[in-house]
């Protein structure tokens, strides 16, 4: 297959209100935000001075297009601005960039076949998007970004760089994808409603092809270019801008297909006079484009009627040689390669490397992203880790690596594995459905086995719910299989837990329970304490800040809930109780104390007792507290608190259980113990804690 599912490609999923969606963009980017700031001159002004404009010009034209923007944009804008701490004027200079110099002459190729040309009949949307810029190379850090705005339709964007909140190329959850493409034209004076943001607005508010012309018609367009859309049902149109001059075509009733490059095929037959004949002769100088145009033609004429995603793929990737040229559809400054299709909401990348298309590509099933933001997906509970209904009290659920991404941060012996946190608030969602009530308590939780996640194939696991008088028992089953996918044994128990619904009831932390520091006060917590052992806990994970021992079996920390972003987009918000990764890192915080008592790796076995007090809402900031009991055998036993800023407890667990596994070398083990106490005061002050089982 032309894709390569396991490529690492970036991955961000918004949800929520304008300006969340900006907090969540800015926190999530900051760090590519600042280094897009901080070469924006060596960058951008080679590119500006080459086109004729001036640095004051750039920001004039830039304060006229954000005056058109809608308020929601503005409040977009404000959070990425609130939460990478860049001002706002910043914020919108990089993301207007693309506006202010519609017009400028760059490279791309699309094409959409349907109907008879396609295997199936359905409809495929090749796009590639070039930059012949060489000064834009070290700003171009391009990123698929899934909006799940509230109110609106969930769509996906491919972004060239950090900050770029407007759409090139992106389809959405109703199956209508769109590209640009920039045709040579006179860089137009007027001002006009944002191309990249008026495609926004095609995608988060049309279902259909003729909604989304609607929209077109309502802005004020201006600019230059070549608008693909497509629609699963079977339609595609090109929609082309060039001034105040617009144009449409679609595919004659002979061919089912439709192409689009770098050149004007009717738009510019709406100019009079000079304006007329200067546009044609700009036409007909396109020695590139026409190429290109001919070249898709010839392509999709010669695979018509067996054409897939892959031969799109294919198509994307043409050089005509062994080199891309500026002439191939696959051009040596192929910046971003993307391939729709809109029935299935697949979408087919590659992004970075130029030429993109030749690079690792990754296919994305975005229907699991679009989830959890649409009206009907909500009323009907549908929250991804519960899976589908399979039977009775039955719910199945189907982990792959192409949508659990987090998924690759969390390894065991180098395999991805479902976190036990995540387990945990799996078993508790298929209680809450089953019982239709809120959770107020999980106990006797047992974290029997991993569930792996090869990256060659899906595994597939299933919950069952049983009410017990009060109480729901829950379990997790998938099939044992052996590494080369053969069937051991089926059904075997993963998790179980027992489950209690109802009322929580508020509770707050005594004064000073978190008031005890150590000798050494605060530390960073070392949030690579299983880096490169036989335990791998990634950075999206790291969600700890800092750590103090007030003594060898207390830990105090804090911790901030995670935003909820596409790295998370098969386990976003929880809907019945505690973030599952805000419990992970209450599982690392405790692990600490494990390291330090006995310098093996714990590893999560089980919890007696969870008693759930006020759900924390994303960006929150949290204090926790844990306490190491005792030892039995291999096995640690914890109790940890987790309270907001207003002293409220979130969390109680009693009884954490977790099994030491000799996993470090003797170099590991120095680097741990120096890391996590650097003063060496706890291993004297106080003896090891044993309990025999009682």
């Amino acid at each position: 297959m032309p894709s390569d599912s396991s490529a690492s490609l970036p991955l961000v999923v918004l949800s929520g209100r304008p300006h969340e969606v900006g907090r969540q963009y800015g926190a999530l980017m900051r760090e590519e935000i600042a280094h897009a700031v901080s070469i924006e001159g060596e960058s951008i002004r080679p590119m500006l001075e080459k086109l004729g404009v001036t640095e004051q010009a750039m920001r004039e034209r830039m304060a006229a297009l954000a005056a058109l923007l809608p308020e929601d944009i503005h409040e977009e804008v404000r959070g990425v601005s609130d939460a990478s701490g860049f001002p706002r004027e910043t914020i919108l200079y990089h993301t207007l960039v693309l506006d202010i110099l519609s017009g400028a002459p760059i490279g791309c190729s699309q094409f959409a076949a349907f109907g008879r040309a396609t295997t199936g009949g359905k409809v495929l949307h090749g796009h590639n998007l070039d930059v012949p810029y060489p000064s834009l190379a070290k700003f171009l850090r391009p990123t698929c970004v899934v909006y799940r705005l509230e109110g609106r339709i969930p769509y996906v964007s491919v972004t060239f760089w950090p900050a770029a909140l407007g759409v090139c190329s992106g389809m959405n959850a109703a199956g209508l994808s769109l590209g640009v493409n920039v045709p040579v034209a006179p860089l137009d004076p007027r001002v006009f409603y944002p191309l990249t943001f008026q495609n926004r607005e095609v995608l988060s508010r049309a279902r259909t092809l003729d909604e989304a012309r609607a929209v077109l018609e309502a802005t004020a367009r201006g600019g230059s270019w070549n608008l693909m859309l497509t629609h699963r049902s079977g339609q595609a149109m090109v929609w082309e801008q060039v001034g105040a001059h617009s144009g449409q075509y679609t595919a004659p009733p002979e061919q089912d297909f439709v192409v689009s490059t770098n050149h004007l095929r009717v738009a510019h037959k709406a100019a009079r006079g000079h304006e007329a004949v200067a546009l044609e002769m700009l036409q007909d100088m396109q020695e590139d484009s026409l190429h290109r145009y001919r070249r898709l033609e010839h392509l999709v004429r010669e695979r018509r009627g067996d054409l897939t995603l892959d031969t799109a793929v294919d198509f994307l990737r043409d050089s005509e040689g062994a080199t891309p040229s500026m002439k191939s559809i696959c051009r040596a400054d192929n910046a971003l390669s993307m391939a729709y299709e809109p029935e299935s909401l697949t979408l087919d990348f590659a992004a970075g490397a130029i030429p993109a298309a030749l690079a690792t590509r990754r296919r994305l099933q975005l229907g699991p992203l679009f989830q959890g933001a649409a009206p009907e997906a909500r009323e009907q509970g549908g929250f991804p880790m519960l899976g589908s209904a399979r039977e009775q009290g039955c719910w199945a659920r189907t982990f792959a690596l192409q949508e659990d991404v987090y998924l690759e941060e969390h390894r065991v012996n180098g395999i991805p594995v479902l976190p036990g946190a995540a387990a945990i608030e799996w078993l508790a969602e298929v209680a809450a459905v089953a019982g239709e009530g809120d959770v107020c308590e999980v106990r006797d939780v047992s974290l029997e086995k991993f569930i792996r996640v090869r990256p060659e194939r899906p595994t597939e696991a299933c919950v069952r719910a049983v009410r017990r008088d009060e109480v729901w028992e829950v379990c997790a089953y998938a099939d044992l299989l052996n590494p080369r996918g053969a069937v051991l044994r089926s059904d075997v128990l993963h998790y179980r837990a027992q489950v209690r619904l109802g009322a929580r009831h508020p509770r707050v932390i005594p004064p000073g329970f978190a008031k005890a520091r150590g000798a050494e006060g605060e530390l960073p917590f070392s949030r690579s304490y299983v880096k490169d052992a036989y335990f791998h806990v990634g950075a999206p994970f790291r969600i700890v800040d800092w750590i103090s021992y007030p003594g060898p079996r207390d830990a105090v920390a804090s911790l901030r809930v995670p935003e909820p972003t596409g790295y998370f987009a098969s386990v976003p918000r929880a809907r019945f109780w505690l973030d599952p990764f805000v419990l992970d890192g209450c599982f690392q915080l405790a692990g600490t104390l494990g390291i330090l008592h006995n310098l093996r790796a714990p590893v999560p076995k089980g919890v007696h007792r969870l008693v759930l007090g006020r759900t924390p809402g994303a960006g929150e900031r949290l204090g926790v507290r844990a306490r190491l009991n005792r030892e039995v055998g291999e096995l640690l036993f914890y109790d940890f608190t987790v309270w907001d800023e207003a002293g409220r407890i979130c969390l109680e667990a009693h009884d954490y259980c977790s099994i030491s596994v000799d996993a470090y070398t003797p170099e590991q083990k120095v680097y741990l113990r120096t890391s996590l106490d650097p003063s060496g005061g706890l291993h004297s002050s106080e003896p090891k804690v044993r309990a025999h089982a009682s």
